[in-house]
């Protein structure tokens, strides 16, 4: 059956999953603030980082700048905005749906700074009278590789099974598949440290040449991603670091320049903060979560030398050459 479904968020990953609900013949709605970028939308393309590429299936597809126009008729809504935009938008959509329920799809990553709660609470607490049924995707994928058709598998999680398999069956085709996934919590633990972890990674493959040594540290800071899920759910699953939104997404985002974490990594050490952090200031989710990251660690007293040796760096004027300080110790 053909569904309809509204994207708030015109960006890449927002495009490049309405390109897989295009290709199987649903019809999407794409909101955004960038008029030149809606333009390019309803003209088949968003090049701003797609090149010239056209969507699969360009008739199923339309932008607009007006979200009361975008918010007028849908099956779901798929909230696609960065971190920093997730409490205006809401508000803004909330004062436009009024008491409408829905069904709500969120493919945005990490803790919101100002409340430093994850997405779904957030959801919960500021739309939960409007929310249907919700879920979130997430899991290892770069925007242009899944609109490039590359097979590429994540995780759909949230509370309610049912509701997942019918979202899986809207997104599922031959080149993207959805896994369900119930641990909706450690999901976005998980999500938001691998950031962090992926700029330490970036700074390390900057300064040592030797894939000893990044294997070493990747490991080291997956098991500490570990520990602070544990301390945070203790009852949580032992082996949720092996899902696709676990391990899967830490490979990914720790090992390309394509992820912008591992990217600022690399421009840190290269560039030094300042300079790198001007330079990315919009893009790094790991920056904004490691000082919440920061905060759990102390309130927790949870011991995670290679994290808290991340965070000194951006938060505390640590250089980069004393990022593995803590090694010497470390047992």
């Amino acid at each position: 059956m053909i569904k309809k479904i509204t994207f708030i968020g015109s960006g890449s990953w927002g495009s490049a999953l309405a390109n897989v609900l295009s290709s199987n013949n649903h019809k999407v709605t794409l909101w955004g603030i960038d008029k030149s970028e809606i333009e390019d939308i309803n003209s088949g393309i968003n090049s701003k980082y797609f090149g010239n590429k056209k969507f699969d299936n360009e008739k199923n597809i339309k932008a607009t700048i007006d979200l009361s126009e975008a918010l007028s008729d849908f099956d779901y809504l798929v909230l696609s905005v960065p971190s920093a935009a997730i409490l205006p938008v809401l508000k803004q959509i909330k004062e436009i749906i009024k008491d409408k329920k829905i069904k709500l799809i969120n493919v945005a990553k990490g803790i919101e700074s100002k409340s430093k709660k994850f997405f779904s609470n957030v959801l919960k607490d500021e739309f939960g009278d409007n929310i249907e049924n919700y879920c979130t995707i997430i899991g290892p994928s770069f925007a242009t590789e899944v609109f490039d058709k590359c097979l590429t598998m994540v995780n759909i999680v949230g509370p309610n099974k049912k509701f997942l398999r019918e979202v899986s069956s809207v997104f599922n085709n031959d080149y993207f598949r959805t896994i369900t996934n119930i641990d909706e919590k450690g999901s976005e633990l998980f999500a938001a440290i691998k950031n962090v972890l992926a700029i330490g990674i970036g700074i390390i493959s900057s300064i040592y040449t030797s894939e000893n040594t990044q294997a070493a540290l990747l490991a080291i800071g997956i098991k500490e991603i570990h520990n602070v899920y544990k301390r945070i759910e203790p009852k949580g699953r032992d082996n949720l670091g092996f899902e696709l939104a676990g391990v899967g997404d830490i490979f990914l985002t720790c090992s390309s320049p394509k992820s912008r974490n591992f990217k600022f990594g690399q421009d840190i050490a290269e560039l030094g903060f300042k300079e790198a952090f001007e330079k990315n200031l919009k893009t790094v989710e790991g920056y904004f979560a490691a000082k919440i990251l920061e905060e759990i660690i102390h309130d927790l007293q949870i011991d995670v030398p290679f994290l808290k040796s991340i965070i000194d760096v951006m938060y505390h004027d640590k250089k980069v050459e004393n990022l593995l300080d803590f090694i010497s110790s470390y047992k």
